[in-house]
């Protein structure tokens, strides 16, 4: 007989406040009150004489013991969903949810996508391109492509490559009266740049000598692939990336006037969680998508390889 087993709704509870490291949070995923969350926390504290959470002004925070039966609880019920799952057969109908950066998406991914799914036809794909940080804790994804990653032993990280940065425009704006041969004269012209990227644009501008920028003018976008669009018709400079402005660069729609890179220290990271790395529909993806990566980082070195002449690294600008 189970002697230790609490009440299946304390666990709920406790898993969702746990994982959301917040009592309305779980309680709204529950669609339950907040106080019948708390009320099942306090019954399982004391099912087990100790206690789980810190209550802290900004939510939860697990306490050792906490984190350890939290672990335990997840893997027990992950392991529940994926029996129920595949009894129902749905591993195989489920669409594989990928969440990624916008300017990933929009400007690699989308043109690729008809690749994958002549190679791949029996996956559904529910693609997120967004800004947002994704958490495998508290969002339903499979596989998250962002800049940087979370060391965690139940995560599996595959590297990527680290952004080549460098301005980028329109070839009409080097014919105009304002000159545009030296970094200096950035000054004179209409910057175009996303929000997140400002740390990058400072780190090219530090790079290249040029001090005391006002990176406040100009035009923002929500993000580089807007940026790079109004480039592209000629509104100003971007902060352009190697690997997805190559066709760009070759065919003269966009050029680099400075002969000069700055290569970021943060790289891209596909992601998922390491107990499922290698189900059919992920493994899948995750082969294609890294190989296909690679060959476009190669591609673009091979028709680009002025680029590559003057990179400095993030150390070196520093």
């Amino acid at each position: 007989m189970r002697q230790r087993l609490p009440s299946l709704n304390a666990l709920r509870a406790f898993e969702a406040a746990a994982r959301r490291e917040n009592i309305t949070a779980a309680a709204e995923e529950l669609i339950v009150s907040p106080g019948a969350v708390s009320r099942q926390v306090a019954l399982l504290e004391a099912h087990f004489k100790c206690r789980f959470f810190n209550r802290l002004h900004r939510g939860l925070e697990l306490t050792e013991k906490g984190r350890e039966y939290y672990e335990a609880v997840k893997e027990a019920f992950d392991r529940i969903d994926d029996a129920g799952s595949a009894l129902m057969g749905l591993g195989d109908m489920a669409p594989l949810r990928v969440s990624i950066y916008t300017t990933f998406a929009s400007e690699w991914l989308f043109p690729r996508l008809s690749d994958f799914r002549e190679a791949n036809p029996s996956i559904d794909l529910s693609v997120e391109a967004t800004l947002r940080k994704f958490s495998f804790k508290a969002d339903a994804v499979d596989i998250v492509v962002m800049t940087g990653h979370e060391e965690r032993d139940d995560l599996h990280h595959e590297r990527l490559f680290s952004p080549l940065y460098f301005p980028v425009c329109n070839p009409r704006i080097l014919t105009k009266r304002r000159p545009l041969a030296e970094p200096a004269d950035l000054a004179r012209h209409t910057l175009l740049y996303s929000r997140r990227q400002i740390v990058n644009w400072r780190a090219w501008l530090a790079a290249a000598g040029v001090r005391d920028f006002k990176l406040d003018r100009g035009l923002a976008f929500e993000n580089s692939s807007l940026a790079f669009k109004a480039a592209r018709e000629g509104a100003g400079v971007a902060l352009g990336q190697q690997i997805f402005l190559t066709d760009d660069l070759v065919s003269g729609r966009l050029v680099a006037p400075f002969n000069l890179t700055y290569r970021s220290a943060n790289s891209y990271v596909l992601t998922c969680e390491k107990r499922r790395m290698n189900e059919p529909q992920i493994k899948a993806f995750r082969d294609w998508f890294v190989a296909a990566v690679a060959s476009a980082a190669a591609d673009s070195a091979a028709r680009l390889p002025n680029l590559l002449v003057n990179e400095v690294t993030a150390d070196a600008a520093s």
